[in-house]
């Protein structure tokens, strides 16, 4: 059964996951609509609404959804069996309304990863931007010191992905005309969100040779690179390209750096506040400048691992307007490095409190300042060559041998790791 929903669906074509021509027309667009969370195949859509005099059962509302997640889902191993297909229609087949549904295709979506979700129609997010009273939420900037400038990049989901990327750049502008030897990026606290919007925001940082940073891939092998371009007219893009096909988020009045390659110490993590609830965590596009972060200038980062959901996520509209974000691809660094559904482990460990608001006066920023001090565009010494290198995990992707029973990756043993908390929502 066809998808009841005003839906883009990828179209694969020999595994490769391809863009419809009306897609890829509007992929160069940038303006105020929001994209789905995590939307790694392009950066704007319309939320659509409700479709009037379009009606399905409760059982085929459920088995569009399963058929959607089946077709999309990065764990094939699992959402493509029989066995898998029956559970949850099963577990539906007293619901009488698509409300009756939600917690099934929960359940189905949970058992194939950690970051695949359903929001129903009246939690969607994107329909507000920061609020003034939520300093958290605003991108905020200052001097670490005299010569180290200090970033806090927060999550976003608001209305104008292109007003994000635009204060973002015109703080970074603000800040390098102290003229830094180096940056401190702060993602504690960034569960994500519009991820061409975050990434373009602090695309100059990382770029460096040909301006690719990263990029995903698809159980089938099939991969997409990431790239921050710096064009000619003056202009920047940062852009996801498969083949042919791009997804672009243009950034037309960009910020420059003074000096390119300047190191960067890199803020991640997460913690609990007093009450124990998880807070002050990097996750989802937030993992994704941590990754394009690393391989590129100077970097090392600093606090705790990561919460362990770097992947991409396909938003797919249902009749009533509730939308399935369904996992579809594992992001990677410059090296091929990915995660999978681990988290990505800090390169100096240093454990911090939850923080309700904008603090530079912290011990992870006091470690990143104290690296940064050491390095020769701050020191004019000769780079340390004696540094040892990441040890990157070697990617796996295998279908089946690497997944446990319920389908879900095993983090590392030495891995902090966490199950997603289910009132937490990660964007």
């Amino acid at each position: 059964m066809p998808v009841p929903a005003p839906a883009r669906r990828p179209l694969r074509a020999g595994g490769a996951l391809l863009l419809a021509p009306a897609v890829a027309a509007s992929l160069a667009a940038c303006g105020s609509d929001p994209t789905g969370p995590t939307d790694t195949s392009r950066p704007v859509t319309s939320t659509p609404t409700a479709s009037p005099g379009r009606t399905l059962t409760a059982a085929q509302y459920l088995g569009a959804a399963l058929d959607t997640i089946q077709g999309i889902s990065i764990n094939q191993a699992v959402s493509t069996t029989a066995a898998f297909r029956a559970k949850y229609v099963q577990q539906g087949a007293s619901a009488t309304t698509y409300r009756q549904t939600y917690p099934v295709i929960q359940r189905a979506l949970q058992e194939l990863d950690p970051h695949s979700s359903i929001s129903t129609p009246e939690n969607l997010p994107g329909s507000t931007d920061a609020p003034v009273d939520r300093p958290e939420l605003r991108v905020q900037g200052r001097m670490a010191t005299s010569r180290l400038a200090y970033v806090w990049v927060p999550e976003f989901v608001g209305r104008s992905q292109q007003g994000r990327v635009d204060s973002t750049h015109q703080m970074l502008r603000q800040l390098d005309a102290n003229q830094p030897c180096g940056w401190i990026v702060d993602l504690r606290g960034n569960r994500g969100g519009y991820f061409f919007a975050l990434m373009a925001s602090v695309g100059p940082l990382y770029t460096t040779g040909d301006g690719r940073v990263g990029g995903q891939r698809y159980w089938d092998g099939f991969q997409s690179d990431w790239f921050y371009r710096q064009r000619a007219n003056g202009t920047d893009a940062f852009v996801v390209r498969a083949g042919s096909d791009s997804g672009v988020m243009n950034v037309q009045n960009p910020w420059r750096p003074r000096r390119q390659g300047l190191p960067v110490a890199v803020l991640h993590g997460f913690t609990r506040n007093g009450a124990g609830q998880l807070t002050s965590i990097t996750a989802s596009a937030g993992e994704s400048i941590t990754l394009a972060l690393r391989g590129g200038p100077p970097s090392r980062s600093f606090g705790a691992p990561t919460y362990g959901v770097a992947s991409g996520r396909y938003p797919s509209f249902m009749i009533d307007s509730a939308r399935i974000d369904i996992t579809h691809s594992y992001m990677y660094d410059r090296s091929g490095f990915t995660p999978g559904d681990n988290p990505i482990a800090p390169d100096v460990t240093v454990p911090f409190a939850a923080r309700a608001t904008y603090d530079v006066n912290d011990e992870v920023v006091n470690a990143a300042v104290a690296w940064l001090q050491t390095q020769a565009a701050c020191t004019g010494a000769a780079p340390d060559r004696s540094v040892t290198p990441r040890a990157n995990v070697v990617p796996r992707f295998e279908a089946t041998r690497d997944l446990p029973d319920g389908g879900r990756r095993l983090p590392n043993p030495r891995s902090v790791y966490d199950l997603p908390d289910v009132t937490l929502r990660l964007h």
